[in-house]
C-alpha cells in the first residue's frame, strides 16, 4: 500500500509539471525592408524575446535584441 501511495504522488508531481511548460506568445512573422522576417515572442515569465529569420515560417531563425 504505501509503495502504491508513493507511486501516485510521484505520478501527480511529474505531471503538475507539465502545465508550467506553456508555449510562449508569439506574434506573426513580419516582413522587414531588407527582406528578413522579425518576430516578438512574450514567455510565461513575462520576458520578451525578439527573433529574426529568412521567412515567414521561421526558418533559421535565431534570437536578437529586442530593442
Amino acid at each position: 500500500m504505501k509503495s502504491r501511495v508513493m507511486m501516485y504522488g510521484l505520478l501527480i508531481a511529474t505531471m503538475s509539471g507539465f502545465g508550467a511548460m506553456a508555449a510562449p506568445s508569439c506574434g506573426a512573422w513580419e516582413l522587414q525592408s531588407d527582406g528578413s522576417y522579425w518576430q516578438q515572442c512574450v514567455y510565461d515569465n513575462g520576458s520578451q524575446h525578439c527573433f529574426t529569420a529568412t521567412d515567414n515560417k521561421g526558418t533559421n531563425s535565431k534570437e536578437i535584441s529586442c530593442k
